[in-house]
């Protein structure tokens, strides 16, 4: 397995280039802070700028010429970005002029059953699932967005997350899962989204919450309860362990990379 996000090993030894070209989100978390941030280090859905498509080519060559173990090119954000037409554009043109590089893609699953056909030669992508049941859902998320209108049907997200990892598993898409571990809330639902997910996703990733947005006041997972967590996964399936919960635009081996710090006084300068 040669990415960085799904191996261990390549972890230290592969690098990745998110590309942050999706602005847009069709959920809000209850955890979630996204946008633009002005300090260098920053959080998952961190960038210090929206790239447009047209910059994306000369990114990818500069990357790459900066250090040829760059070898991922992902979309991650700051936003979902299948909710994001720039996110076909940018990973068609990858595919057109680096054809040896391998495409990634981090989404919420939302829109992945409906989307998935227009993403024609990706190599990755990971779906984030935090809960198994709609009460818990909703205790996570606040409203989902589909076809413009907000919803608190929080059950058309979990249906939908299920059935579009089941569609990328039959393409051949090598599938992670990721699932924050949220204290109190859904610490409970982890090992029956493990069990579950074990049938289609090649590796599963518990990431600790970083107390923002809504939860800022909440604690993050102590290391029992990670350990815990993670213990309860590896009944089922592979664990990732490595991860380093990324920027939307974060570029390099991320096993070579200074963690983030775990308070923040970042400033974000939201995306509508």
């Amino acid at each position: 397995m040669d990415h960085p996000c799904f191996d261990e090993n390549a972890h230290f030894h592969v690098g990745r280039i998110h590309l942050p070209v999706a602005p847009k989100c069709n959920i809000k978390c209850r955890y979630c802070e996204a946008g633009i941030c002005s300090d260098v280090t920053g959080v998952p859905g961190a960038t210090s700028e929206i790239m447009p498509p047209s910059e994306v080519l000369s990114a990818v060559k500069n990357a790459v010429k900066a250090d040829p173990r760059n070898k991922i090119v992902a979309v991650a954000g700051p936003g979902d970005p299948l909710a994001n037409d720039q996110t076909f554009e940018t990973l068609a043109l990858i595919k057109n002029h680096f054809p040896e590089l391998k495409t990634c893609l981090c989404t919420n699953g939302l829109l992945l059953q409906e989307k998935i056909h227009q993403l024609p030669g990706l190599d990755y992508i990971t779906v984030t699932i935090n809960a198994v049941t709609p009460e818990i859902a909703k205790k996570i998320y606040r409203y989902i967005t589909l076809d413009g209108k907000k919803s608190s049907e929080l059950g058309v997200l979990l249906r939908n997350q299920r059935a579009g990892v089941r569609l990328a598993h039959e393409l051949g898409i090598i599938v992670k899962i990721n699932t924050v571990l949220i204290p109190g809330i859904n610490e409970h639902e982890i090992e029956e989204i493990a069990r579950w997910a074990s049938t289609y996703a090649y590796i599963m990733n518990v990431m600790p919450l970083i107390p923002r947005g809504e939860f800022k006041s909440r604690k993050r997972p102590s290391c029992a309860q990670m350990d815990r967590a993670r213990l309860a996964v590896s009944k089922h399936m592979r664990l990732f362990t490595c991860c380093k919960q990324c920027r939307a635009d974060a570029v390099g081996v991320p096993g070579e990379l200074a963690p983030h710090r775990e308070k923040s006084d970042l400033k974000f300068y939201h995306i509508s």
